[in-house]
């Protein structure tokens, strides 16, 4: 079995055990848990609802799927060797979760009535399980993450100093042609070398675009009935870690590689025997070609623009919609605090009140 199925199936038995403890939490709840966990919707005009268990099972689903697209994005270690090298620190973080998930426990247990309050204490130590699972998972999703990016960044810097010692070797020869040669073929494994800083850039790319989707399914879909809290609130926390994610990598990747490279290699270029250049009209006119291409992509906009194309463009593309659509979500509630009366709810009291229906 290859280490993509293994991936797979390892992935798959996670979400099975995982919604096996879901269904037993909401089954051991019973009717406590209609109202606080579930699926709203309309049929046909009516109102209706459904287990919260088939959403967070979804959600569940689509956790695992996102972790198989990154850790396939990620060739150097998968999330499973990951665990096989660092089973100490696979063993705290799944203990780290249990903690959050038992200390959640705790909190949302309470209830006035004794009885009601045993039984959301035995059905959140059943649901705890599940939640241990789902952090574990994001964990593992995250380390997988900078686990590659920095692998990603050591390995840019070694190749990018190898292509600056293969042009210096070139130039040292003190021929025309060889040193023509150095400077055409560093130029072509350069090219190469930042579009590996691009992809280098796609785990995170994905990781974004993922909140921004389950930021728009939260806010649009009967996935919002899971959510005790404000679903605007955690929509936004999302956003801005995601946010955060880019533009931290995005810095990293800029700084520390990127503009680096480019500016020793500019500098390179630059110091290179006029002779050796001038010695060929063509050698002249290419050689032109090349600073200028280098030092239009050495900028923050050529940067920018370089991480646009494919999944950073998607991304910029899928996080302005979840911003917009934020935003149309949060103007119900800005009218509800400025103290703005629907016409259903003036009705409604109207209904209850007819002396006070006739003075408005």
């Amino acid at each position: 079995m290859t280490t993509s199925a293994i991936i797979g199936v390892s992935l798959l038995a996670g979400w099975l055990v995982g919604c096996l403890f879901l269904v037993l939490s909401y089954w051991r709840a019973g009717p406590i848990w209609i109202e606080r966990h579930s699926l709203k919707f309309k049929v046909a005009g009516r109102q209706a609802r459904c287990s919260g268990a088939i959403g967070e099972m979804a959600i569940l689903g689509y956790c695992a799927l996102l972790l198989w697209l990154v850790d396939s994005l990620t060739p150097t270690w998968s999330f499973i060797d990951i665990i096989a090298r660092h089973p100490w620190a696979a063993l705290g973080a799944l203990l780290f979760t249990s903690a959050i998930a038992a200390f959640h426990t705790v909190r949302a247990a309470e209830h006035p009535d004794p009885a009601t309050k045993k039984r959301l204490r035995q059905t959140y130590a059943i649901y705890a399980i599940y939640s241990a699972l789902l952090f574990a998972g994001g964990i593992i999703l995250i380390y997988t993450i900078v686990t590659q990016f920095w692998f990603d960044t050591v390995s840019f810097m070694r190749d990018g100093n190898e292509i600056l010692a293969r042009v210096k070797a070139g130039a040292a020869t003190g021929e025309a042609r060889g040193a023509y040669e150095a400077v055409e073929f560093g130029f072509v494994d350069a090219m190469q070398l930042l579009k590996r800083a691009e992809d280098q850039m796609s785990p995170v790319f994905i990781f974004a675009i993922a909140i921004f989707v389950i930021n728009l399914l939260i806010l649009y879909t009967p996935l919002r009935g899971l959510f005790l809290t404000d679903a605007v609130f955690i929509t936004n926390v999302g956003t801005l870690v995601a946010i955060a994610a880019v533009g931290a990598a995005g810095a990293i990747v800029y700084v520390v590689s990127y503009s680096a490279f480019l500016d020793d290699f500019l500098d390179l270029l630059v110091s290179l025997p006029r002779g050796l250049i001038a010695a060929d009209l063509l050698y002249i006119r290419r050689f032109g070609e090349i600073v200028l291409a280098l030092d239009d992509q050495r900028s923050l906009v050529g940067f920018i623009t370089k991480m646009s194309n494919e999944w950073g463009g998607l991304t910029a593309v899928v996080g302005i919609v979840q911003a917009a659509a934020s935003q149309l979500a949060r103007k119900p509630e800005i009218a509800s605090s400025l103290g703005v009366i629907s016409l259903d709810s003036a009705n409604d009291e109207a209904g209850a009140d007819p002396q006070k229906a006739q003075t408005q």
